[in-house]
């Protein structure tokens, strides 16, 4: 029987990155003074089903929502306001709590989408460790592929992370690699405990056997060490590179951004050597960012064109229809909700999200 592709929505939006929580305060202050502008949907899936001309089609099997408390949404309730504040999403994220999601997520797979193909349409990127949990399980962790489009390697423990942060802040005019957000304020951050979040979910993920690195590719990070970042002896950049060395040397794949199509002729080699009969792909829309994608969570660096990401999404397909390797999941996650699909009158330039993610789509599924 030939499968469905169920697309759901996960709103987790938890991050403590300053920006987010500001976001969410002036979204609050909108409400109390019933000025928010139409339409005023309340998270990415919701958005999209809105917006894009390929999930409207009657082949996606719309599934609703993961339940994620209101306060940990992208628009909160009203009265989530005293809840709005850096601490306590710090302390969501140190309690352990954002793992507890991704079972969540892991079992509403189980019970709402398999054996079936799920799609996810989310924020917080953490999420996608749910997804792979399941199908791992349902498929084996062996046989299948993962490929991550993203502008960060969501796979380095906190206090690495921490320690680049410090090492940019005593050095302000070095070459600094991308790091997670979490690192955007050391002072604040200081005390976050190596736990599983969106800037770490793969080293816990590989760490579990849930996935295995020598069928993981990342596509487009930027904080992948450059020559000119080896070259620098401070511990703490040292510790850095070696941590990538060896999740290199366990044999994780990565393509950092560079001359486009060198980044697709590494991609098409690597898949080219790839026998497994499933792939999952999560597309983390900050890989495009502040290209034809604003509306990505964190935008600290400009990402890749969409023209080489539809073109990786080309070789992913020949990979596919080549091999008959079935496709047995995708997310799109990182999504800035209130930043989808607006116009900046100011600049003269629109977020073209959802024509990427439409894009995107069209060929893979």
């Amino acid at each position: 029987m030939e499968k469905k592709v169920k697309v759901f929505g996960a709103a987790l939006d938890a991050t403590d990155f300053p920006l987010n929580v500001q976001t969410k305060l002036v979204y609050l202050n909108r409400v109390a003074q019933n000025t928010v502008p139409e339409p005023n949907f309340l998270d990415p899936y919701e958005g999209l089903l809105l917006y894009s001309r390929v999930l409207s089609n009657e082949n996606y099997t719309k599934m609703g929502k993961l339940s994620v408390d209101s306060w940990l949404t992208p628009k909160p309730k009203i009265e989530d306001f005293p809840l709005i504040d850096q601490e306590n999403f710090q302390k969501f994220a140190n309690d352990g709590l954002v793992r507890d999601y991704s079972i969540k997520l892991e079992k509403y797979i189980q019970k709402r989408i398999l054996p079936d193909v799920p799609i996810m349409i989310g924020a917080d990127h953490s999420l996608t460790g749910g997804a792979l949990s399941a199908l791992s399980k349902e498929y084996g962790a062996e046989n299948v592929l993962v490929v991550v489009f993203d502008a960060h390697y969501d796979g380095i423990p906190a206090s690495i992370a921490l320690n680049i942060a410090k090492y940019i802040k005593d050095h302000p005019d070095e070459v600094n690699p991308l790091v997670p957000e979490l690192t955007s304020s050391v002072e604040e951050n200081s005390d976050i405990k190596d736990n599983y979040t969106c800037a770490s979910f793969l080293h816990y993920l590989m760490k579990d056997e849930i996935i295995f690195p020598e069928n993981l590719i990342i596509f487009g990070c930027q904080d992948y060490p450059d020559e000119e970042y080896r070259s620098i002896k401070d511990p703490r950049i040292v510790e850095f590179v070696d941590f990538f060395n060896s999740i290199e040397e366990k044999g994780v794949t990565f393509i950092p951004k560079m001359d486009p199509p060198k980044m697709l002729e590494k991609l098409n080699s690597r898949l080219e050597k790839i026998n497994k009969p499933y792939i999952y792909i999560s597309f983390d829309v900050d890989v495009g960012g502040l290209k034809e994608i604003i509306a990505a969570r964190f935008r600290n660096a400009i990402g890749i064109e969409k023209t080489t990401i539809i073109e990786a999404a080309k070789l992913i397909k020949k990979l596919i229809d080549a091999k008959k390797c079935e496709l047995i999941g995708l997310d799109i996650m990182e999504i800035e909700t209130h930043l989808l699909n607006r116009i900046f009158p100011k600049s003269g330039r629109e977020d073209l999200t959802v024509e990427v993610v439409d894009d995107f789509l069209e060929i893979l599924i």
